[in-house]
């Protein structure tokens, strides 16, 4: 019996290995009109050629145009849309980048490598597990970045994070360990 399941875990890691293409980096630039100099608010290190789900809705990521473009499918809230709804942004490009039409914009810039703003504080996601093991994608913050609800921060090595009110109250937040209790997904939070 345990060779069977070394067996099967063995063949489910091949296929986690070949499943995508790679990962796309998408680093925020700012929220006004035009890209900033220097990294700025909410970015993503996401994979491609795989479903994955992003706040309850399932998308799906891929190179086209020869890699000159991300395209984002969006696949409904079961991966089973039957008209996705589809975006496609440049590569290498200052571009207004969202997930979610009702989610915040940013300038970004969107490249095929991992090289995320150092100190960000990063969300990873395990989307393929209910344990904080296997594949994942990252939501990262810049360090210092904050809008009305929340700031991010990295001090020593460790990230701290902060919700907020209207009333410009700041909570800290346990980013300590494994969250998967009470979540969609898996998540630990590192900077």
């Amino acid at each position: 019996m345990k060779v069977l399941y070394l067996i099967f875990t063995i063949l489910i890691l091949i296929n986690f290995t070949f499943a995508n293409d790679g990962f796309v980096l998408v680093t925020p630039m700012g929220t006004g009109e035009e890209c900033s100099t220097s990294p700025y608010g909410e970015g993503y290190y996401l994979p491609t050629g795989t479903e994955i789900t992003i706040d309850y809705e399932c998308y799906q990521f891929e190179f086209v145009n020869s890699s000159t473009h991300l395209q984002v499918q969006y696949l409904g809230k079961n991966c089973s849309a039957q008209h996705p709804s589809i975006t496609t942004y440049p590569m290498n490009e200052c571009v207004d980048f969202k997930i979610k039409e009702d989610d915040l914009s940013f300038m970004s810039i969107i490249t095929a490598n991992d090289n995320i703003p150092s100190q960000s504080i990063s969300y990873y996601y395990y989307y393929y597990s209910n344990f904080c093991s296997g594949p994942t994608y990252q939501l990262f913050f810049t360090n210092g970045y904050s809008n009305q609800y929340s700031k991010y921060q990295c001090v020593n090595g460790k990230p701290e994070v902060y919700v907020c009110t209207d009333s410009n109250s700041c909570t800290p937040v346990d980013a300590s360990g494994c969250t998967n209790k009470n979540v969609p997904i898996p998540y630990r939070v590192d900077c």
